[in-house]
């Protein structure tokens, strides 16, 4: 038995959502599907997975969901210490986490059908993977976030690096690709030239080993293999650390990071203006936006953000 739990207003196309349902209606035994209307109904829906033994967990929908669901499980422990394998299949416009995990196609319908015809036929938990959550504190009107990766910098104003369009087709992924890097680096460029202000500037102190302070392209820490573009982290030297990296608003530093982009991966190094390595934990203080797993939040009047590590929850790779 699995469950799909799935909030319907993750898709503003919703001919998606009816494609999901009848997914799942021809699929016929073996599911539970709770559709969300509320985040109330979270903690309902995976008491009653747990009543059903489920053996996975499949989350259709946007960040607010996932973030919710990943919340409780790791604060109310529904399932107690049975760590249940989770697929993320994200709305619209956050297919980011859902390509880290394997996901291959623009559409979720798509890659339901995918899991599901796993699930029949028993392999659906070959390919599990352990990582952290991340702890967000100090969010306005929230309070504390969970999710896979956090971003901050003058990057977030340009929200369409967030959003992805997955292909079947790899060249047109790296086409793709290639050109939204060099439209950002382009405008980082430009940006590059502009007088600091001090508004913009960002204090970052890691694992409360002193603190930087700058005016940042981007700043980003997450429990992810790979980031947004497709390019992966170096292998981590310990299981139980997040990514990080942060990229300052001068020339030389967006260089840096777009050859990693280019090349598809980054090296572990520490240079002026561009620190790519692991941390445990890390506070900014800031007055800027940011974005959790491709949502846009502000901070609260304090300006003060503090990213930790939850528990390690345990997700299912489509590939």
């Amino acid at each position: 038995m699995i469950a799909i739990l799935s909030s319907p207003e993750s898709f503003q196309n919703k001919d998606e959502m009816d494609k999901i349902r009848d997914i799942i209606k021809q699929e016929g035994e073996g599911i539970i599907h709770y559709e969300v209307k509320n985040f109330m109904d979270i903690g309902e829906a995976l008491s009653g997975f747990k009543q059903c033994d489920v053996i996975a967990i499949i989350i259709v929908g946007g960040q607010a969901i996932s973030s919710a669901t990943f919340e409780y499980l790791v604060d109310k422990k529904p399932f107690g210490q049975l760590q249940i394998p989770i697929a993320v299949l994200s709305g619209d416009d956050e297919r980011f986490i859902s390509q880290n995990f394997g996901a291959t196609s623009e559409h979720s319908s798509r890659d339901l059908s995918r899991i599901l015809k796993k699930h029949k036929a028993g392999s659906l938990l070959n390919n599990l993977l352990k990582t952290p959550i991340i702890k967000v504190e100090g969010v306005m009107h929230v309070g504390t976030l969970y999710g896979l990766y956090f971003c901050t910098g003058e990057i977030v104003n340009r929200t369409q690096m967030f959003k992805r369009t997955l292909y079947s087709s790899g060249y047109k992924q790296t086409i793709q690709n290639y050109m939204t890097i060099l439209s950002l680096l382009y405008s980082a460029f430009v940006g590059s030239k502009k007088s600091y202000d001090i508004n913009s500037m960002i204090r970052i102190s890691r694992n409360q080993r002193g603190a930087m302070v700058g005016r940042y392209f981007m700043v980003l820490l997450s429990s992810l293999n790979g980031m947004f573009l497709g390019p992966k982290f170096p292998e981590r030297k310990k299981a139980r650390t997040l990514n990080f990296i942060s990229v300052e608003y001068t020339k030389d530093a967006i260089i840096n990071t777009c050859k990693g982009l280019f090349r598809g991966s980054y090296g572990d190094y520490i240079m002026p203006g561009h620190v790519i390595t692991e941390v445990e934990h890390a506070r900014l203080v800031f007055n800027q936006k940011f974005i959790v797993d491709g949502r846009l939040y502000e901070t609260e009047d304090k300006g003060e953000i503090l990213i930790s590590m939850a528990d390690d929850l345990t997700f299912i790779r489509l590939d």
